[in-house]
């Protein structure tokens, strides 16, 4: 069965968001099968496009034994 996980964060420091993310996928890797990753960003203000508001979701497949 297909599922999805969704992450989100408001930084201005990307590997912060990149780490959640991947983190996912290491703790779960022999758990699923990833079938798609879509990621979008979005500065909260547009007088400080330093700070971005990151949203990912990953589809997945849980791996049954």
């Amino acid at each position: 069965m297909e599922q999805i996980k969704l992450f989100h964060e408001q930084t201005p420091d990307l590997s912060k968001f990149e780490n959640m993310v991947n983190g996912f996928l290491k703790d779960n890797a022999d758990k699923i099968i990833v079938k798609d990753i879509k990621y979008t960003s979005l500065p909260p203000n547009l007088n400080n496009p330093v700070w971005m508001i990151w949203t990912a979701m990953v589809r997945y497949e849980v791996i049954t034994k």
